[in-house]
């Protein structure tokens, strides 16, 4: 290695020492906020490797096993004297070395092992106390059983601790062989000391993503109460300390009472607002939910099951603000809320990474209902349904009026067009150097999962106006695809809308129209008849649909088969807002040049 690498190899390191050092300053500084928030007095940290002497069977066990190898990476015993003198020395030693010197001699052992997790969960308890000193205790399992009532004695609401165990203590082990876990137990149904006490389990055995899902196994296998039990993964050590990544699961642990609390409540006022509701609708007489559900969708050619959802939230929503008049509720709410916001705004040095896959699962189900819902329960062909053509995405746009059957099974004024615009990736970098104009332009399709880097987005000035017919063939197939068996006049399914049935009525003849036309093509054979394809395969009715239906049609002449498939719906309001700046795009005013700059 050159002067100039080791110059700059010694800089770096430098440099990552110095933010180790700033990163753990910080996390030292927010764990002592947290306690001081919480009005916690200390943190009693229980494992079998706070006490050094827990480990000397450990230490002698590994040694005599390492003998016949005689490794020379550990150097601090002579390995060429006779066995019996080899366990003496060893035995020896570790009586005559302070507790620092005989853990650097087991970190040595570990070290040469190559078991890094051992590692970790020995050097935890002594790097812990070094930063916390006075606000840590750290007790071997055995010392926390003779000294846990002296402990709890001294629990007040001035005076809380938190209580963090390790889960196996493989090296100390209890004479009853109880494990952390069930010492968290044991603590936990104290009933008498329930608001004096933060609890969680610190160990190696899951990882940071395993948290939560450990924890609710945990709770849910003791019947622990979440509000007071959390689980905190030693792998959060970072950059040679524990420091930054235990300050963020400290945050956690200490901030769960109040996030569960929020949970029971939010789930209070659901259940009140859902058995409220059920009240009022069994209460409507007859004629008012006969004329809401039934009445009124089939006048404007709406699912009754979409009326019934809207009459629901009507009535749920205004049940759930009146469930919350009571000022003291809306106060303790509050108050749990500003109790998570002071300890969250408090800076740890590490940061926890936030798995958000049912944060972007109940986003996207906000944004979209999912294909096998939206074709298995025949939703009829609505504004921001979305179709994959000839393996491309569109979305439809059309104004909901226009798209809703009517009761002779046609739209109003037999209406059949609709607006087809591609959904196409959009670079984020390519986006925040467009113009005004172009913006004006450019419509965004709203996912909480997009590629990294890219947006979804249509071009209004691309769009495609097309008949309605080959996408309503969609709303009758549960796997979305636009096909028709021609055998079957009538749609006899107990599933679908009387008005759509009477659609497929009307479909069926406009496709059997079209299907006579390919047999008489077929049978053609003029050598003129290539002219008449384009007409015959697509023509008016497939006009702007980009692809190919020459093999549409089955063999039997009974099926026909379109390369379109529904593949889910762009909810309100935001296809909505989107359709609105559609029509914003085609009515914009025209202006003549300024035949002064040309």
């Amino acid at each position: 290695m050159s002067v100039n690498e080791n110059a700059n190899t010694s800089g770096s390191e430098q440099v990552a020492e110095q933010l180790r050092v700033k990163s753990e300053a910080q996390a030292k500084t927010a764990i002592l906020q947290f306690l001081s928030e919480l009005q916690i007095s200390k943190i009693v940290y229980v494992d079998d490797r706070c006490s050094i002497q827990e480990l000397k069977e450990a230490y002698i066990g590994k040694l005599k096993s390492f003998y016949s190898a005689k490794p020379q990476e550990i150097d601090f015993i002579n390995w060429t004297t006779p066995q019996a003198k080899f366990e003496k020395d060893i035995a020896d030693l570790w009586e005559s070395s302070a507790d620092d010197k005989k853990r650097e001699l087991f970190l040595q052992i570990l070290d040469y092992e190559g078991n890094t997790d051992e590692i970790e969960n020995s050097t935890a308890p002594l790097n812990l106390k070094n930063q916390l000193n006075d606000k840590i205790e750290l007790y071997s399992p055995v010392e926390w059983v003779a000294e846990k009532d002296n402990i709890l004695a001294t629990l007040s609401a001035e005076s809380k601790i938190l209580f963090l165990f390790d889960i196996e203590f493989e090296h100390a082990p209890l004479p009853d062989n109880r494990n952390g876990i069930e010492l968290a137990v044991d603590l936990l149904a104290n009933t008498a000391i329930k608001d004096f006490i933060y609890c969680g389990i610190f160990s190696h055995l899951f990882s940071l993503n395993e948290e939560n899902d450990k924890r609710n196994e945990y709770c849910n296998y003791h019947l622990l109460n979440k509000e007071k039990f959390y689980t905190i993964s030693k792998k959060r050590f970072q950059d040679n300390s524990y420091l930054p990544g235990l300050a963020e699961g400290i945050r956690n642990t200490l901030v769960i009472n109040e996030v569960e609390f929020l949970k029971k409540e939010s789930s209070k006022i659901i259940k009140k607002a859902f058995k409220d509701s059920l009240t009022e609708i069994e209460e409507l007489n007859p004629e008012s939910f006969n004329h809401v559900i039934q009445k009124s969708s089939n006048k404007e050619g709406v699912w009754e099951m979409a009326t019934l959802f809207r009459l629901n939230n009507i009535i749920t929503s205004d049940k759930a603000l009146k469930t919350l008049l009571p000022q003291a509720k809306r106060t303790k709410i509050n108050q749990s809320l500003e109790q998570i916001r002071k300890v969250e705004k408090i800076k740890t040095g590490g940061e926890t990474p936030f798995d958000k896959t049912q944060v972007q699962s109940l986003r996207r189900r906000e944004l979209y209902v999912e294909e096998n819902t939206l074709n298995q329960l025949h939703f009829p062909l609505s504004n921001g349904d979305i179709f994959l053509i000839n393996r491309k995405e569109h979305i439809l746009l059309g104004q909901p009026c226009n798209l809703a059957m009517r009761s002779g099974g046609s739209r109003s004024r037999n209406y059949d067009i609709g607006f087809l615009l591609e959904i196409e990736k959009l670079s984020i970098d390519d986006y925040r150097k467009m113009g005004k104009a172009q913006f004006g332009v450019l419509g965004i399709v709203e996912t909480p999962t997009v590629e990294e880097g890219f947006l979804r987005t249509v071009k209004f000035h691309s769009f495609k106006t097309v008949s309605l017919s080959p996408l309503d063939l969609t709303v009758f197939n549960p796997d979305g695809i636009a096909k028709i068996d021609l055998k079957k006049s009538e749609h006899t399914s107990t599933t679908i809308q009387a008005l759509w049935k009477k659609r497929y009525k009307k479909l069926h003849k406009e496709f059997s129209e079209y299907k006579s036309g390919i047999s008489t093509y077929k049978k053609l054979r003029s050598s003129e008849k290539n002219n008449l394809k384009e007409k015959v395969y697509y023509g008016n009715l497939f006009k702007g649909y980009d692809i190919n239906n020459e093999t549409a049609l089955n063999r039997s002449g009974t099926i026909l088969t379109f390369d379109i498939k529904r593949v889910s719906h762009y909810k309100q309001p935001y296809s909505a807002d989107l359709l609105q700046q559609f029509m914003q795009y085609l009515s914009r005013n025209a202006f003549d040049h300024d035949f002064s700059n040309a």
